[in-house]
């Protein structure tokens, strides 16, 4: 039996301080037994972070924001990867990855119908008590933690080549202001959204700009492959690449962390196994093919000089709109990963629910992470590591961590 004083701990493993008793059946999946105000659904809502406030999303509409939730700025890094690893060695480290992923989606998600714990960290806890959960709630802020630095260090330096190549020379457009000047207009109101629902509708929209990134890699990757004359001598298969891009891949496909949040943000209906099934195995596919298709095509387009982020290969200013598109896209994007990480690390330093925090609370500890993500992005600029090579640094340490 839990008792009170852990309740009080950790109020995520009841709803309304409810007392929760579990029955004296299995080890691991007992079912817990609430005790004082039974509502309906309690049980489905126990342990969550949303209750009556969920938004009740479509199907299609929760495959959107899976997908939006894989498919960040680490699909631009994904030509790279293929570069290190081979064509057949980055097919094969995607292929056990998705079907990993998917496999563990479902997995996540039956245990915690079975324990009535719809949230991730919290069935840690329910498994593991106090160990478990903080595990869980470390990886999640180290993985999105990770995942800000990267889509803050891409809006910045993209913003920064896009207005010096159109002739601006003063401070202002230089790589550490552009970075401050965009946190602060585009991306801190962004994520001032308190509830990872509500970022469906964002998704579709960011979805769209990715699609027109991957379409610069698959209509301009090739012309510019044949008039700048790139070798046509490429890797198939490297072990030791494949290692070391482990984590960019694993960083790629990662929605974990968000799978209870999309799964009570979906209509009644679809609050099955076997609709989760189709809506987590559609969104990993689809996720992969994206990675796949751009990896493959930027790497057979730039063969050995692929850029750790594929941007820095197109140079011209006929493919500016593309990356004006990739700025519009972490732009909405940020805010997926960012109310996640939120939400994990308010748990784990005091317990509560961060959508439910005081607004003055919210703003300032949704700004206050925002100053040190940004900080430390200037700090990797001053120390003079390009984009592409702070990025892919990035990316392999909190997906390989984190992931």
């Amino acid at each position: 039996m839990f008792s009170d004083n852990n309740t009080q701990r950790n109020p995520l493993l009841g709803n309304s301080g409810h007392k929760v008793e579990a029955l004296p059946s299995d080890n691991f999946g007992k079912r817990p037994v609430i005790h004082g105000n039974e509502e309906e659904d309690s049980r489905r809502s126990f342990s969550t972070s949303f209750h009556t406030m969920n938004p009740q999303n479509s199907a299609g509409l929760t495959i959107f924001l899976l997908i939006n939730t894989m498919i960040g700025s680490g699909i631009l890094n994904q030509p790279f990867v293929f570069k290190e690893s081979g064509i057949l060695g980055g097919l094969l480290g995607f292929l056990l990855a998705s079907t990993a992923t998917w496999i563990g989606l479902l997995c996540l998600t039956e245990a915690g119908i079975y324990a009535d714990v719809l949230e991730y960290s919290g069935l840690a806890y329910h498994a593991f008590r106090k160990h478990g959960e903080r595990l869980v709630d470390g990886a999640i802020i180290i993985l999105t933690f990770g995942a800000q630095l990267g889509y803050i260090l891409v809006v910045g330096t993209t913003l920064s080549d896009l207005l010096t190549s159109w002739g601006c020379n003063n401070d202002a457009c230089n790589d550490i202001w552009t970075t401050v000047i965009s946190v602060s207009i585009f991306v801190a109101p962004v994520c001032m959204f308190r509830h990872f629902g509500h970022l469906a509708y964002l998704s579709l929209f960011s979805i769209a700009a990715i699609v027109a990134v991957l379409l610069l890699v698959l209509i301009g990757g090739p012309i510019k492959h044949k008039t700048e004359h790139v070798s046509d001598s490429y890797r198939v298969f490297n072990i030791s690449g494949i290692m070391s891009s482990t984590g960019s891949i694993v960083f790629a496909l990662s929605c974990a962390s968000a799978n209870f949040q999309a799964f009570i943000t979906t209509e009644k209906k679809s609050q099955t196994m076997e609709s989760w099934s189709f809506i987590t195995g559609a969104s990993v596919f689809v996720g992969a093919l994206m990675c796949v298709v751009m990896g493959v095509a930027g790497y057979l387009s730039f063969g050995s000089d692929t850029d750790g982020m594929i941007l820095d290969n197109f140079t011209q200013h006929g493919f500016d709109f593309f990356k004006i598109m990739v700025v519009t896209h972490l732009i909405l994007y940020i805010p997926v990963n960012f109310v996640i990480m939120r939400y994990s690390l308010v748990k784990i330093t005091s317990g509560q629910r961060s959508e439910l925090l005081p607004f003055s609370t919210h703003t300032a500890l949704t700004l206050g992470l925002l100053v040190v993500i940004t900080a430390i992005v200037i700090l990797l600029l001053s120390l003079g590591l390009a984009s592409g090579e702070a990025f892919s640094l990035i990316l392999d340490l909190s997906g390989g961590i984190g992931g």
